[in-house]
């Protein structure tokens, strides 16, 4: 009878473990951020890339290669670093409009501020014959066979890169299909590490945060980040990939790393409310 009681109490033991672990896994279940199209970096998933350009400021063929390989680099590192948390993952990778460069009258410079254009994916998926984000993303699933997907556009100007997220709430018409803009360079005109960039808003899509100061982010949570996470991708970016890493909030956050720790919920930024 004892020994049927502890083996039990062991077999109970293991499944809560699993039960644990698999739930964690899936990164913040019960975020409302953990909605959109781009659920988690894990398993295949589906980027959508288009070139956007003004009729006085064209992309060049060169240009639109250079883009793509960062993009590849980028998509590399990620694999990598999802690898160093024993998950795999893998990228398809498909032009959303087919090869054709998008022409539009203006492209604001993006400036860091949280007041930023946030309908280019819409107008993207627009472009390319869809009545909205959200026919598109219900199509482009049901196209491909993925629902896990976001959508990159190139942007031939100047700006600080963001990411559009979207969470429960929200207009699903409008921002259901999660994406991000590429400035092609920082908006003083600077050359950007265009690969850790474009990781760091990938990583953005499926519910990383950032860790450096932003208009919505402390300087207290900066520093404290840069005493245990000083290498981590959403601290800082830079032209060596290989000095970079999703550390553990990071991994947690895109559902890598399975063990939630109580102080990253300190690190929740202002606009990543619950």
């Amino acid at each position: 009878m004892k020994t049927f009681v502890r083996n039990t109490c062991i077999v109970l033991i293991i499944l809560f473990q699993v039960v644990v672990i698999s739930h964690s896994a899936q990164s913040q279940p019960d975020d409302r951020w953990q909605s959109g199209s781009s659920q988690s970096l894990r398993g295949e998933v589906l980027t959508l890339y288009c070139f956007t350009e003004t009729k006085a400021n064209p992309w060049t063929p060169d240009e639109k290669r250079v883009m793509l390989q960062a993009l590849q680099q980028a998509q590399e590192w990620l694999m990598g670093q999802a690898g160093n948390w024993q998950v795999g993952l893998q990228f398809e990778t498909k032009d959303l409009l087919g090869g054709e460069v998008w022409e539009v009258a203006d492209i604001p410079t993006g400036t860091g501020s949280g007041a930023e254009r946030v309908d280019w994916i819409r107008q993207a998926t627009h472009q390319a014959g869809y009545r909205n984000a959200k026919k598109a993303y219900q199509k482009l699933s049901k196209h491909y066979g993925q629902s896990n997907m976001h959508v990159l556009i190139f942007a031939k100007a100047d700006g600080i890169s963001y990411a559009m997220r979207y969470a429960h709430g929200m207009n699903k018409k409008k921002y259901q299909l999660e994406g991000v803009l590429v400035y092609q360079r920082y908006d003083n005109g600077a050359e950007m590490p265009v690969p850790a960039i474009l990781a760091h808003e990938i990583l953005h899509t499926s519910g990383a945060w950032d860790l450096y100061a932003t208009y919505a982010q402390t300087r207290e949570k900066q520093a404290k980040a840069m005493e245990l996470y000083p290498d981590d991708i959403m601290l800082r970016v830079g032209h060596d990939l290989n000095s970079l890493k999703a550390d553990k909030l990071t991994a947690w956050l895109v559902g890598w790393n399975p063990v939630e720790e109580s102080q990253f919920e300190w690190f929740r930024p202002e606009d990543f409310k619950k």
